[in-house]
């Protein structure tokens, strides 16, 4: 059988919440030049949603004594959102402009650099849709700092 065909259902979740996250921010970060600030809060409520789908593969990942990666690697993108759902949703704290800016910005990057490691662990094929996505976000990110600087604040 196909080896694309063999991937588990639980890996293909994490591949395909991975590749969501990258283009969820890539309209967060378009719309924010354009001041669409409804787009981008929508749009990351539903990044933050997404959680849901991630820890619900690392729980079925330990239930089913997996590889350390498949625990391990998606726990960072939990934890930046829900970072992100504190800082930005709940506490509506202004940090771009401030220290946090960095350890923010230095997980949000590490836990997608450990998805896609993910992605790459499944097959080639997944680890290079996933590096795509990561590089139309990155794409996105340079265009909106050099537009309106880190955002919000």
């Amino acid at each position: 059988m196909n080896k694309i065909l063999e991937v588990n259902q639980t890996d293909l979740l994490v591949f395909l919440v991975a590749n969501l996250i990258n283009l969820i921010l890539v309209v967060i970060f378009l719309a924010r030049p354009f001041g669409w600030t409804r787009v981008e809060h929508v749009s990351g409520w539903i990044s933050i949603t997404l959680v849901v789908p991630l820890l619900s593969a690392v729980i079925l990942n330990i239930r089913a004594g997996r590889e350390w990666w498949t625990i391990v690697l998606p726990v960072f993108m939990i934890l930046f959102l829900m970072v992100e759902l504190g800082l930005d949703y709940i506490y509506q704290v202004s940090f771009r402009s401030t220290w946090l800016l960095w350890p923010y910005l230095l997980l949000f990057y590490f836990s997608q650099w450990m998805l896609i490691g993910y992605s790459f662990l499944i097959g080639n094929l997944h680890g290079a849709i996933t590096l795509m996505t990561y590089f139309l976000c990155m794409g996105a990110t340079i265009y909106s700092y050099s537009r309106v600087g880190h955002g919000r604040d």
